[in-house]
């Protein structure tokens, strides 16, 4: 028989409101932890629009605070004992496929195997297009990382 999977609670990241106070982050974990949450979801904004040149824009802005994800999951690793750390979801075409493999696998060993990474090629093209690279080939380069990132997770060395 089929064994079914209890439905699993988590919590959003509060990335515009909790402000850059580690106190407050690891207070605002720490509560979700004990009120029974199973994990907590981050969003991923490496950079934001700055306004002054896209006059108009509506969405995140350089104005806005977001927590680097792999080191924000450091730091909740280390202040929580229970809570899955879930990407909602890292934009990976921003981000260096080495260097995200080993921040991942990092973040997964120091929190006991606590990371679920989700990726996507990117919401927006101006979240690819800042990049110096074209946004209409972005899911291939994404399927590539993918792919770069398993065999990087699985093989002793990759070439």
């Amino acid at each position: 028989m089929e064994q079914r999977r209890s439905l699993r609670l988590g919590a959003v990241f509060p990335h515009l409101e909790i402000g850059p106070d580690p106190g407050a982050v690891r207070d605002w974990a720490q509560a979700v932890e004990d009120a029974g949450f199973d994990h907590v979801s981050a969003f991923d904004h490496v950079l934001g629009v700055g306004t002054g040149s896209r006059p108009g824009w509506y969405g995140f802005t350089s104005e806005h605070l977001f927590h680097e994800v792999f080191v924000l999951f450091g730091y909740l690793a280390g202040v929580t004992r229970t809570l899955e750390l879930a990407t909602g979801v890292l934009v990976l075409p921003q981000r260096q496929t080495a260097l995200v493999a080993k921040q991942a696998a990092e973040v997964d060993v120091l929190s006991g195997g606590r990371l679920r990474l989700g990726v996507a090629w990117a919401g927006t093209r101006w979240s690819t297009t800042h990049s110096g690279r074209p946004s209409d080939d972005r899911g291939a380069r994404s399927a590539e990382q993918v792919q770069l990132l398993r065999r990087l997770w699985g093989e002793p060395t990759v070439t």
